[in-house]
Formats: structure tokens, C-alpha cells, sequence
């Protein structure tokens, strides 16, 4: 007979081995990392850890869409079984669960994506701006929505519809296919005039979620949706929006962020949101050996579902497909820069002399969307809310011509070398790579380089 000590010696050696260690975290893409008493990382992963460890103090850690929380735990002799509740991120859409969603701007979200605010018809573009904490001040016409050419199209004050508090602001129209931007109506604390790329489909609703701050809007931080016209946002399916976050925070940071059950759920989604699919395919493009033919298949299924669309367009060039000339900015910074590569190789993927070119010549750093400085805005009514004007205004920081030209100039200072050599050793399509601009601009630099003015 087994005596009692001899049991719980068996225990004890049965625990130092390991006993069954388990977290779950409420939403597959959070990275989890579970740390010993002395710092040393045990265990890590994108959602669920089913593991073994020793009896002992650990730390679990858990990361989702920037945002941090962690917590110390107690290990005994029993299986340990810990459920994360998710970090507490604020999110421009207003997600179901997230500590930053209202019921009021889920009502908003879903109105004002089925009923225009301005004009008449069903909404093919919604902006909904909204107020993550209490007490900060919201400008309800802070943001403005322009055409391509930056003529205003959302009929200035008048046409935006706020709550009857400081909670939310938004505009929605029926407005034509194509490209439009979304800017601040008025002139920036920087005094950068900057905006931001939007694209209409033909049937579609483009859906704007934009978060207030403490200064105010933030359009480089939005998240964006689309919709078959007439059908308006839903806020019940929880899951998938938080991929999407997930996937916009692995962009912002140039990570993977997303597990593999809610990159399904992405993919799976692109009948209903085609832009969950490009979302998708570019959380596809982050892995370190993207799955070019599923992404081939992909990029294939966008394009039935969404023709023209300038973000598809560039996820086809990487691909190697061919595509038409492009001639409005794709929302996405990421497809930006690769309309830009696939440009350096093959000319005219940019159509010269287009809104696109020119916006992938003034490209800047503002999160996941394609944001530029404008080099010229019209003025846009007469009133104090509505005066703001920038005049045309091409100085050598921006000049995309004189970007380039110092780049070569600074290369063949360092090598101690003649601009002619430097020229002569670096092929156009590296210029384009290296300086990220386009050829058009890359091209111009190279010929005054070659024959300077005066001689």
C-alpha cells in the first residue's frame, strides 16, 4: 500500500515536470508572452497557449493593436487555466466590446451609412467622426471631403450632421466613382496642408471611421469599410471587426499581427467587404515569405467584386499581373509604394501627369493611408469656419525634382565621386526605388542633372 507522503512526493515530481498551463485571450490576434521569475520568456503565441510549465510565479503579457496589459499569476500543482479579457484599445469604428464603443455612434454609423446628409439619393461615402473619451472638444466641421481635383463636395457646414452634443459629426453622399480626398477644413497647427486618399466604387458605400483626439480629428488613424450601397454598416459581428483593427495596427508597425483563424475570416469576407480582402492580402504581403499564388487567387476574387479599384490595382503588380494605367491614389500607403516600384520598372503604371503621380510625389509618413501634402488648395468659401487658402507653393523640401537631385549629389559628395559617375553606375528604376518617387519625376531630376540650365 501507497503511503500518503509517497503520494505527494509522486505530486511534487509529477508538477516539477509541468502541469497543463493554458491562456486564452479573448480575440485570437493578441500576442501573448509568459515569463518566469527570472525574466526568461517560456512561452509565446498569437492567441492561445496550451503548454506545460513548472509550478512558479509567471507573467503573462498580452499585446493587441498597440496596446499593452500584462499581469503576475500563481502556478501550483493543478492545471492553470487564464482567461484575458482584451486590452482596453480605443477604436475608430465603434466595435462591439471595445471600451471605446457607444450605442448612440452605433446608431449614427448605421443611419448615416444608409441616409445622406448632404444631397439627395444612397450614400456612396460616409465619414463618422467620434469622440473616444468625454470631455473632449469635438469640431463637427473639422474635416472636409473634396473631389479629386480638391474642389469641396460635401457642401461645407451645411452639409454635416453632428449629435446634439460633442459626441459625434457625420457627412455622407451619394458621390460619383472615383477618387476624393478628406482633409482638415481648416489650416493645421504645422501649417501642413495635408490630405488623405478615399476611392468610391460604383455600388459601393466607403465607409470612414475616424477617432476625435485631444486636438482634434485624426484621419491618419481611421479605419475604413465598404458596403454594398444600400445595405449599411453592421456592428454585430465583433470577431471581424477586431481583425481588421488587428490587421491596420500590423500595417501601422509593419508586422503580422493577425492570427491565422482571422485571416480566414478576412479573406472570407471579401465578398461582403472587399476591402477586409485587401486588408487581407496586404497582412498577406507582411508575412516573411508571402504566399504570392493565394494572394494571386485573392487579388483575382477583388477584382470581380471590385473593378478599377486603384488598391487591387497595385496588388496585382505584385503579383506580376498587368494592369491599366492608374490614374487616382489608392487609399492604402502600402499600395501606394507599390504602384510606385511597379512604376520605377514599367512606366506609365502611374499615369504621367495624373492625380496619382502627383500624390506619390509628395507621399509623407501619416500611419496606413496615402497622405501628401497638397501643393495647392482652392479657396473654399468666404465665411470665418470655411477661410482657409494655400497658395500654390513648391519649395525645395517638397519638390520631388530637387529631392532627387540632392540624393545624387549627396551620393557622389560621400564617394567623392562626379554626378555624371554617379548617374552612370545607378540605373533609373534604382533612383526610383531608392527615393521612392515615381519615374516621371526620377526621369526630369536625371536630364537637369545631365544638361543644367545655362549650358
Amino acid at each position: 500500500m501507497v503511503s500518503s507522503s509517497e503520494d505527494r512526493r509522486h505530486a511534487r515530481e509529477e508538477a516539477a515536470a509541468g502541469v497543463p498551463f493554458v491562456v486564452i485571450p479573448d480575440t485570437p490576434s493578441v500576442l501573448v508572452t509568459v515569463t518566469d521569475s527570472a525574466f526568461r520568456e517560456v512561452a509565446h503565441a498569437m492567441g492561445t497557449i496550451d503548454t506545460t510549465l513548472p509550478p512558479g510565479i509567471y507573467r503573462i503579457e498580452q499585446r493587441f493593436g498597440g496596446e499593452v496589459d500584462s499581469r503576475f499569476v500563481e502556478v501550483g500543482t493543478e492545471p492553470f487555466t487564464e482567461r484575458l479579457a482584451l486590452p482596453r484599445m480605443p477604436t475608430p469604428t465603434p466595435v462591439e466590446g471595445t471600451p471605446t464603443t457607444r450605442e448612440d455612434h452605433r446608431a449614427a454609423a448605421q443611419r448615416w451609412s444608409t441616409h445622406v446628409t448632404h444631397g439627395a439619393g444612397t450614400p456612396t461615402l460616409m465619414v463618422l467622426i467620434r469622440n473616444l473619451r468625454r470631455g473632449w472638444q469635438l469640431d463637427p466641421y473639422a474635416l472636409e471631403v473634396a473631389g479629386e481635383d480638391g474642389t469641396p463636395v460635401d457642401g461645407g457646414a451645411g452639409g454635416w450632421e453632428p449629435s446634439g452634443g460633442e459626441e459625434w459629426s457625420a457627412w455622407s453622399g451619394e458621390l460619383p466613382p472615383g477618387g476624393y480626398r478628406l482633409r482638415l477644413r481648416r489650416e493645421p497647427a504645422d501649417g501642413l496642408p495635408l490630405a488623405q486618399a478615399l476611392h468610391v466604387l460604383e455600388g459601393w458605400t466607403t465607409l470612414v471611421f475616424v477617432s476625435n483626439g485631444p486636438q482634434g480629428p485624426q484621419p491618419q488613424f481611421a479605419s475604413i469599410q465598404m458596403v454594398r450601397q444600400g445595405a449599411g454598416w453592421e456592428s454585430k459581428d465583433r470577431t471581424l471587426g477586431l481583425a481588421l483593427e488587428a490587421a491596420l495596427s500590423g500595417l501601422r508597425q509593419g508586422i503580422d499581427l493577425v492570427s491565422t483563424r482571422q485571416l480566414v475570416e478576412l479573406l472570407d469576407a471579401k465578398t461582403l467587404n472587399p476591402f477586409m480582402g485587401i486588408i487581407g492580402a496586404h497582412a498577406l504581403l507582411l508575412h516573411p515569405v508571402p504566399d504570392l499564388e493565394r494572394i494571386g487567387t485573392l487579388v483575382g476574387n477583388l477584382v470581380h467584386e471590385a473593378p478599377h479599384h486603384p488598391d487591387i490595382a497595385a496588388l496585382s503588380t505584385r503579383i506580376g499581373e498587368p494592369v491599366a494605367p492608374v490614374v487616382s491614389p489608392p487609399m492604402l500607403a502600402a499600395s501606394c509604394r507599390l504602384l510606385v516600384k511597379a512604376d520605377s520598372v514599367d512606366p506609365g503604371v502611374l499615369q504621367d501627369g495624373s492625380v496619382a503621380e502627383n500624390v506619390a510625389e509628395h507621399l509623407v509618413g501619416r500611419g496606413v493611408w496615402t497622405t501628401w501634402v497638397e501643393q495647392e488648395r482652392v479657396p473654399i468659401g468666404a465665411g470665418a469656419r470655411d477661410a482657409f487658402h494655400i497658395p500654390a507653393q513648391r519649395s525645395r523640401e517638397t519638390d520631388p525634382v530637387d529631392r532627387v537631385q540632392r540624393y545624387v549629389m549627396d551620393i557622389a559628395s560621400v564617394e567623392d565621386k562626379t554626378v555624371d559617375d554617379v548617374l552612370s553606375s545607378l540605373e533609373p528604376k534604382d533612383l526610383c526605388r531608392r527615393t521612392g518617387l515615381p519615374h516621371k519625376a526620377v526621369d526630369k531630376a536625371i536630364e537637369q542633372l545631365r544638361h543644367p540650365e545655362g549650358e
